[in-house]
């Protein structure tokens, strides 16, 4: 091996980050299940002893993807909604979206995608991949009810729950015609919903 060589190995990303991008890279284009852990190695060029002293498992790593894609949106929208009024916190979600689609080919929301292939999860570790996606959607519910309280002036968890509703939708709709289209209408549907008049979302 030559020094070049030598200098760019010192100069390589850890072995944990490796696995992780080449995982992210995989299992966000391809999916999850149908990619072995001997693809992801080769991916990473990382040997399959690295994968289990640092991951225990491939289900493990599905965790620690999940788990990084939340986040790095969490992150996102914080960063953004820095600037934005309620409403336009609110719509943020929409508008990443929208943003994002094209750019993922039209392949929806990672977590949904995530979780669907886990219908009936049977061992410990499935259930942590299904909770991981949950926990990101509890974190954007609570993100919303906490932003709907505060303008609505009562507890707004129900109308929290009906954006996730569109949005799911939108996404759904943006995965199988890949046109953002279903995500603006979603969108506008949204921005209706929160001009209406107030009404009790509480329930």
């Amino acid at each position: 091996m030559t020094a070049q060589q030598k200098k760019s190995r010192r100069n390589r990303p850890s072995p944990r980050s490796r696995l992780l991008e080449s995982a992210t890279n995989l299992f966000s284009t391809e999916g999850i299940r149908v990619i072995g852990i001997d693809r992801i190695l080769r991916e990473a060029d990382v040997a399959k002893a690295s994968l289990y002293s640092l991951f225990g498992s491939k289900d493990n790593l599905v965790i620690a993807y999940i788990n990084a894609l939340d986040e790095q949106y969490r992150t996102r929208w914080s960063e953004r909604a820095q600037s934005l009024s309620t409403e336009g916190q609110l719509l943020l979600f929409f508008d990443m979206a929208i943003e994002d689609e094209p750019s993922k080919e039209f392949r929806g929301s990672h977590f949904l995608n995530a979780a669907g292939e886990y219908p009936r999860p049977e061992t410990e570790a499935e259930q942590g991949i299904v909770q991981a996606c949950l926990d990101h959607r509890e974190w954007m519910h609570s993100a919303l009810t906490r932003l709907l309280t505060a303008r609505n002036g009562y507890p707004s968890a129900g109308q929290a729950s009906q954006l996730l509703v569109l949005l799911d939708g939108g996404l759904a709709g943006a995965r199988l015609l890949r046109s953002v289209e279903p995500l603006r209408l979603a969108r506008d549907m949204a921005e209706q919903m929160l001009a209406a008049p107030a009404a009790d979302y509480s329930i």
